[in-house]
């Protein structure tokens, strides 16, 4: 094979698979692939050269990976640029200005081409199985409409950092405490879309107001193998918005709770909400706000 080698534009930005050092070398995109990857980045060069490598060394190749590089300010976009010319299967879209993990995996899903769409976080690695596996567990469960799998943490470096997760496989826990970890999820794109995608207001929790919701109109399901490497560091979200993770999720739970009993969801998708002003829409009181708080600061 022929072709001339291409330099990141950052030197710690390295290349891990050789094969990807050739725009010769990337297999031919496919009419309609069988998977969609969606990748939020926002500010992650440090990481996503190994996310990306991940995806594109997997077992399963009939792929398409949508990027979308949610305004990053710290040399990710001129990154992804150099990578999308790696591989054809590679399609990057930039948002202007920075607007949120939700917002992001809404465009992203709404580019894929595949009804099958996977998750995919900038720092993570995917292991080599994850899609084959993961799209014949969805093939094999039709009515299932998201599914997870179990994960291992790994630390800043990459190094092992904990047992692999348990995870929950029964429906009926699953509808009433949808457990599915994000970054290991598999989604049928027109689900979906038919509930009303991610909603901007439960950013940071996102993931579990959109379960409960696609939980009213079917399955949800886990994998039980181990099929994604979850980094922790300092900058991911479940370390800086620990507490307002842990309180959204409350309230996408509420919320659920008040359409299970046809008292509607009065929370509006695209709106930014203080947090007293969201328990207060959504019918909690004062004293189990207060609760809540003391118990996040014991």
């Amino acid at each position: 094979m022929t072709g001339r080698k291409r330099q990141p534009p950052f030197p710690q930005a390295t290349v891990r698979q050789p094969f990807l050092t050739s725009a010769a070398m990337a297999p031919a995109p496919a009419a309609r692939p069988l998977v969609s990857v969606v990748m939020p980045v926002h500010n992650r060069v440090r990481y996503c050269a190994e996310a990306i490598d991940s995806i594109l060394s997997q077992t399963l190749a009939d792929f398409e990976l949508v990027i979308v590089d949610d305004g990053s300010t710290d040399g990710t976009s001129a990154f992804l640029e150099w990578y999308g010319g790696l591989d054809v299967r590679i399609r990057l879209f930039r948002n202007e200005v920075n607007r949120g993990v939700s917002a992001s995996l809404n465009h992203g899903i709404a580019q894929a081409r595949c009804d099958l769409v996977v998750r995919m976080d900038s720092d993570d690695i995917s292991l080599p199985e994850r899609l084959a596996r993961q799209v014949a567990f969805m093939t094999a469960h039709p009515e299932i409409l998201a599914a997870g799998s179990a994960l291992r943490m790994i630390d800043a470096g990459g190094n092992i950092a904990g047992p692999p997760s348990k995870v929950e496989t029964d429906p009926q826990i699953l509808h009433s405490r949808p457990s599915l970890a994000h970054p290991t999820t598999i989604l049928r794109r027109e689900a979906v879309l038919s509930v009303g995608g991610y909603r901007p207001a439960f950013d940071h929790a996102e993931d579990v107001d959109l379960w409960f919701r696609l939980g009213e109109v079917g399955m949800l399901g886990n994998h039980p193998e181990v099929l994604l490497h979850y980094r922790a560091h300092p900058g991911n979200v479940h370390q800086t918005h620990r507490r307002r993770q842990s309180f959204l999720a409350e309230m996408a739970a509420l919320a659920a709770y008040r359409r299970r009993n046809g008292w509607g969801d009065p929370v509006h998708a695209e709106a930014r909400y203080e947090e007293a002003e969201l328990a207060d829409l959504l019918g909690w009181s004062e004293k189990a706000r207060q609760a809540f708080l003391r118990r996040m600061e014991a």
